[in-house]
């Protein structure tokens, strides 16, 4: 069934992302596009909303109405520009005849039956245009589903050599989809590894690399007590003060550490690369002076995320 909401209004709009204009004099329409995700998992709704504003000082006459999906632009870096399976005609009768200053309205729809590419993954460059203003494009990522039921491994690519884990789907399936969204999504991609302890451990997943940063969530803890921390280990950081995990920075461990043993959310261990483990940990840091402390003085840059089914399918 198409979703689609219309949404109208005559209050001033405070953010803009876009305006058109000619060489006599700037036009009263400006257009927004957004997405409401800024990822989806192949085969679930991609909910699109646009917008049309009158900027200027007089009512725009509307009568004839302006077509907010059939002005729709969808590219993709491997095919190019998408057809739109049928172009909408503009529906007169839903929007506003007359647009007053200040007014707006628009339109919330899920595109995959308009655009049935974009249902499957891949990453896509969405943009819109009609009655002389356009939108700046943006990006979305459409990611294949978690699968709650199967194994996954982690590869991390860094300047010093790959990272293998085994996630731990079973014991922590909320941090492991979360791990698994966000490096699809490619957010980890050109971040570093922002503290290294030799002997003790590595933390990372910082997007910008202070060690305060966070995707703008944050985890329940997924606290299994037969977990114990051992080299290798990966976890996630847990917020000071707080019952909550920080949603996208991860812990390596170094050694065995027992004051993390029942307190932070194992969800990965290694399986392959502890020659990465040794020479990331010997690199000199800055030792414990600022936050974030013991940085290292060159940075190690993981250039890359992936997160990928292992053959073998968890039972139950």
């Amino acid at each position: 069934m198409k979703r689609l909401i219309l949404i109208a209004a005559l209050v001033p709009c405070l953010a803009l992302t876009s305006a058109a204009t000619t060489e006599e004099k700037p036009r009263p329409l400006q257009a927004t596009l957004e997405i409401l995700r800024p990822f989806t998992y192949e085969g679930d709704p991609l909910m699109v909303r646009v917008a049309v504003f009158n900027t200027g000082e007089q009512p725009y006459d509307n009568a004839a109405g302006i077509s907010l999906m059939g002005g729709l632009k969808v590219t993709s870096p491997s095919r190019g520009k998408l057809a739109l399976k049928s172009k909408p005609d503009a529906d007169a009768k839903r929007q506003p005849a007359v647009i007053a200053p200040g007014g707006f309205f628009g339109l919330i729809q899920d595109i995959t039956s308009l655009v049935p590419d974009v249902a499957h993954a891949g990453t896509y460059s969405i943009s819109w245009e009609g009655s002389g203003v356009s939108t700046d494009p943006v990006t979305v990522k459409v990611i294949p589903k978690f699968d709650p039921a199967a194994s996954y491994v982690a590869v991390l690519e860094t300047d010093f050599g790959y990272l293998e884990f085994d996630l731990m789907t079973k014991e922590s399936p909320r941090h492991v989809q979360n791990f698994y969204d966000l490096a699809l999504q490619g957010f980890y991609d050109n971040t570093i590894l922002h503290q290294v302890v030799r002997g003790v451990e590595i933390r990372g997943g910082d997007p910008t690399g202070s060690g305060t940063g966070f995707p703008g969530y944050t985890l329940e803890p997924e606290i299994t007590r037969e977990l114990k921390h051992s080299r290798g280990t990966l976890s996630a950081v847990h917020l000071p003060g707080q019952k909550q995990d920080n949603g996208s920075q991860f812990v390596i461990t170094l050694s065995p550490n027992e004051q993390y043993d029942g307190n932070l959310s194992v969800f990965g261990q290694i399986k392959k690369g502890d020659e990465v483990l040794s020479a990331i940990e010997n690199i000199p840091t800055s030792g414990q002076h600022d936050i974030p402390y013991f940085r290292p003085l060159k940075p190690i840059v993981i250039r890359s995320v992936v997160v990928r089914k292992t053959e073998a399918t968890k039972a139950g």
